[in-house]
């Protein structure tokens, strides 16, 4: 397997789904690297993201992945489109061992050691994704499908943005498939006491997401890690 990420990858999943939560600056920015700033929609409350893919077809095959993010501000460029968001994913979780060796050495992500057991349930128009660890619940996600909500189809560009002892970096993804996104606050977030959540003070995020997205039968192209100088001081 490559340890480094020398061309795009793409990853096949039959659904990802996305809840937006509130939660104290304070907490976000004890989470970020120096030189990285949250996004607040209010003053003194950022943005937390709870992310479930479901991948049917990639380099380390079939697996289930949770992820905890904290939005950023996204970098600009000259010429370049804009990304419609930034994150910083400060833990990921899989549910096999290859899928967590590709993501640590291809993409340098932080995650948990341990496989996960991540279940996606549709049901009563919503999709709902429980994760847990050695049978040690983790967390509840619900994300509804907004009703009369159209679904349209999309290739969204993102920045995600890493960091180890090396350094800082910034791989640019896009998102393409189906899509659905609405902000009726319907869906809801579980946060079980676990060593998975122990960066977040599960007290005080909100457990109703403000923004809610659905994608599925898509493809997440991830491109190659761009190194960072140095982060912006804060």
């Amino acid at each position: 397997m490559s340890g480094s990420a020398a061309e795009a990858r793409r990853y096949h999943y039959r659904h990802a789904i996305n809840g937006f939560f509130e939660i104290p600056t304070d907490n976000a920015r004890a989470i970020l690297p120096h030189g990285l700033q949250p996004v607040e929609p209010h003053h003194g409350r950022s943005i937390l993201t709870v992310t479930a893919f479901e991948f049917h077809d990639s380099a380390v095959g079939a697996y289930r992945e949770l992820a905890l993010s904290v939005i950023i501000p996204p970098r600009i460029h000259p010429g370049e489109p804009m990304p419609r968001a930034a994150m910083y994913p400060f833990l990921v979780g899989t549910t096999t061992a290859e899928a967590r060796q590709h993501g640590m050495e291809v993409w340098r992500l932080p995650h948990f050691p341990e496989n996960l057991d991540v279940a996606f349930e549709q049901k009563d128009g919503a999709i709902v994704v429980t994760a847990a660890a050695r049978g040690k619940p983790i967390l509840t996600l619900r994300v509804t499908d907004g009703g009369a909500v159209a679904w349209d189809q999309v290739e969204h560009r993102y920045q995600t943005f890493m960091s180890d002892a090396a350094g800082g970096y910034v791989s640019p993804l896009v998102m393409a498939g189906p899509f659905m996104e609405h902000e009726e606050e319907r869906g809801s977030l579980v946060l079980h006491p676990h060593l998975f959540n122990r960066a977040i003070d599960p007290d005080e995020v909100t457990t109703t997401p403000f923004r809610e997205q659905w994608m599925r039968d898509g493809v997440e192209t991830i491109h190659p890690l761009q190194t960072l100088t140095a982060y912006a001081g804060r």
